[in-house]
């Protein structure tokens, strides 16, 4: 007799249940940000660049245009480098993979990445051109941030 009236607060337990985790669930995957979920990598870049640098609407204009004449430069770069990153992936499931085989997959990369940097360095040289001398300050702050965070630099949110 026990085991029928027991059922019904079972069923409403798991109920409860349910509802909890997907009310958790909800709460834990919504982005709080809406303003920056609508903007393009780009706009948030171009944000960051008026409140970090102290860029203008003219010197954001600016930006906009040289980080897409980047973007335009570099979409190839990134798909041979990709291609080259591939080829090296694959090398994990051959036989026989020699040493000097894996180094020259590796060099493969390392030259698809050569051009990369190289055109980075230009674009940020662009950057500095529409700097004022203030600005070129927070620039240079900015980037060696990035260039620590980008190379695993734990203390690189404490600078």
């Amino acid at each position: 007799m026990r085991n029928s009236s027991s059922k019904p607060a079972l069923i409403i337990l798991i109920v409860v249940l349910i509802l909890t985790n997907a009310g958790m669930l909800w709460y834990f995957t919504r982005d709080t940000k809406e303003e920056t979920k609508q903007l393009s990598r780009t706009e948030r870049m171009a944000e960051a660049m008026r409140k970090e640098i102290g860029f203008d609407g003219a010197q954001i204009s600016e930006y906009i245009n040289l980080r897409n004449r980047r973007d335009s430069i570099m979409a190839p770069m990134y798909l041979e480098l990709r291609a080259a990153k591939f080829d090296m992936v694959k090398l994990l499931n051959a036989e026989g993979v020699t040493d000097s085989m894996l180094v020259q997959a590796a060099q493969k990369v390392a030259a698809k990445q050569v051009p990369i940097e190289v055109a980075f360095h230009q674009h940020f040289k662009r950057i500095q051109a529409i700097c004022n001398a203030e600005q070129l300050k927070r620039l240079d702050t900015m980037l060696n941030k990035m260039v620590r965070r980008n190379t695993g630099d734990t203390t690189a949110a404490s600078n």
